[in-house]
C-alpha cells in the first residue's frame, strides 16, 4: 500500500526529493520520486546531479522508519541528519520525467547512527548506491550526548 511522504519527514519542496513509499518492511523497503523540471538537482542538461542520489537514499529510510513507528503505534516525533556516505557509486544519470525507486536496507544501528544501504533505479537500471549514515533520535530535539 503506497504511502504519501509529506508528514512523515520535515523536507518541504523544494528540498524534498522523494514522493510516495511503495512498501515498508523491515528487510527493505521501496520509496517512489518523480523527477519534474522543479526538481532542485536538476541540470541545465536536464540530468539528475550525482549527489542527489545520496539525499535521495537518506530521505528515503528517513521517511520509512517514520512510517514503520507510526504503524507500530509508536511516537514518530524526532528527527535526524546524515551525517556521513560511503562506498558510493553512479551508474547512470537520471533525467527530468525519470521515475525512480530506491530501495533502502538498514544494516546496523550504532549510538543512535542508522547504517543504511540504499539503491535507486530507474525501470531495471541501476543508476546508484551508496550507504548512508543517519544519525537519527526521538523527541522534540537531537540529545546533547551520547
Amino acid at each position: 500500500m503506497p504511502y504519501k511522504i509529506d508528514t512523515l519527514i520535515p523536507h518541504q519542496p523544494p528540498m524534498r526529493l522523494v514522493d510516495e513509499i511503495l512498501s515498508v518492511d523491515a528487510a527493505a523497503s521501496r520509496v517512489k520520486t518523480c523527477i519534474g523540471p522543479d526538481f532542485l538537482f536538476l541540470r541545465q542538461d536536464g540530468t539528475v546531479a550525482p549527489e542527489a542520489f545520496c539525499e535521495i537514499i537518506a530521505q528515503s529510510f528517513a521517511a520509512c522508519e517514520s512510517k514503520r513507528r507510526e504503524l507500530a503505534g509508536l511516537s514518530t516525533e524526532g528527527g535526524g541528519y546524515l551525517v556521513n556516505i560511503r562506498n558510493f557509486q553512479f551508474f547512470s544519470p537520471a533525467r527530468c520525467g525519470d521515475e525512480l525507486i530506491t530501495q533502502v536496507v538498514q544494516q546496523d544501528d550504532f549510538l543512535g547512527t542508522r547504517i543504511v544501504k540504499g539503491t535507486v533505479f530507474c525501470q531495471e537500471n541501476k543508476l546508484a548506491e551508496a550507504t548512508v549514515y543517519i544519525f537519527m533520535w526521538e523527541g522534540k530535539e537531537p540529545p546533547t550526548s551520547l
